[in-house]
């Protein structure tokens, strides 16, 4: 596996920066950076097509191990991604959450909702799995987990409470820590030494 990680937030994936299987994390500053990025995935898909043609990605690992990695790209805040970047990289992200996993390039989009300012309707038409933590309603809720009907909603002020649709079935779940820590950056140096 090979993660990349874009970071438009906090600067929290600064953590994962050292991890083995973490490629890179760029940050806001790092335009040119970025855009070598998308270069580089671009080049990847394009090699993949090729060496797969016609084939998937999970019928070339059957048929010959995990010699080729898959990708993980993983971008937090995508809203001011978005805007920072005035949508230069759209259509590469479109093209990624329509075409990447039969290419092992999968997609990992930290945002507040699906809209305008968010993750546009024509990329988040193409994403399979969701995931919900607190939102604004339950329509929120099922704009995002691409439902009609939300039965049940998460238990309010229980931080890390939300909403996965699984199989066409709503379910809540509870996250986890990764690590125990008086706040967010104990947290994160605890995390950075052991990566």
């Amino acid at each position: 596996i090979a993660v990349y990680a874009i970071d438009y937030s906090s600067q929290m994936m600064a953590a994962f920066e050292d991890a083995v299987q973490v490629g890179g994390v760029i940050f806001e500053q790092d335009a040119e950076k970025l855009d070598k990025f998308f270069t580089m995935l671009l080049r990847i898909l394009e090699e993949r097509k090729q060496l797969l043609r016609g084939g998937s990605y999970s019928q070339f690992v059957k048929a010959n191990g995990a010699a080729v990695p898959s990708v993980v790209l993983v971008i937090d805040n995508y809203a001011n991604f978005r805007a920072k970047t005035n949508n230069q990289y759209e259509d590469i992200i479109l093209q990624i959450s329509r075409d990447g996993v039969g290419y092992g390039i999968f997609l990992v989009i930290a945002s507040g909702t699906i809209g305008t300012i968010d993750i546009p309707t024509r990329i988040a038409d193409n994403i399979k799995t969701t995931l919900c933590l607190t939102m604004a309603d339950k329509y929120q809720y099922a704009d995002v987990l691409h439902t009609m009907r939300i039965e049940v909603l998460p238990e309010v002020n229980i931080k890390g409470r939300g909403l996965v649709n699984t199989g066409g079935a709503v379910l809540e779940f509870q996250t986890a820590l990764s690590l125990r820590a008086e706040d967010d950056y104990e947290r994160q140096k605890a995390i950075k030494a052991q990566c």
